[in-house]
């Protein structure tokens, strides 16, 4: 997973990679570096993800009109605000080991993988790399 901190105005997004089979370290780092060289500026995150069986089902609701397979991308608008959010009350949850800087980083990756990668976040869908630039693109032009 690659995050980018930077801050931005526009619309951020985290982009979702949908493998035919576990990527290389050379194919993920060659595709995340594609779309971030291209727009990096608004996008957060971009995470290789093999996408279960209820995902699917998540991602054919949302985008009826694709046929959802793999190799494929999703893109994700972000929301940093429901971040922020969620963050607190997971911590609010283990306000003890909270107290005691004891929360095990992984609780919050878990939260920052479900905020990133909510369906009801999702706005895009395709099997093209390119359309995935071209689409961030054209949503973030000023003026």
């Amino acid at each position: 997973m690659l995050i980018n901190k930077n801050k931005t105005k526009g619309n951020r997004y985290c982009i979702a990679i949908f493998p035919e089979k576990e990527m290389s370290e050379e194919e993920y780092d060659d595709q995340s570096n594609k779309i971030l060289d291209a727009v990096e500026d608004n996008v957060v995150v971009v995470t290789e993800i093999e996408p279960q069986k209820e995902m699917i089902e998540e991602l054919q609701n949302k985008f009826p009109e694709a046929k959802i397979e793999v190799p494929s991308y999703a893109v994700y608008k972000f929301d940093s605000e429901k971040l922020d959010e969620e963050t607190k009350k997971m911590e609010k949850r283990h306000k003890w080991k909270k107290f005691f800087n004891n929360i095990h980083p992984d609780e919050y990756l878990v939260i920052e993988h479900k905020v990133m990668y909510d369906i009801e976040q999702s706005v895009f869908y395709t099997k093209d790399i390119n359309k995935v630039i071209s689409y961030i693109h054209e949503n973030n032009k000023t003026g």
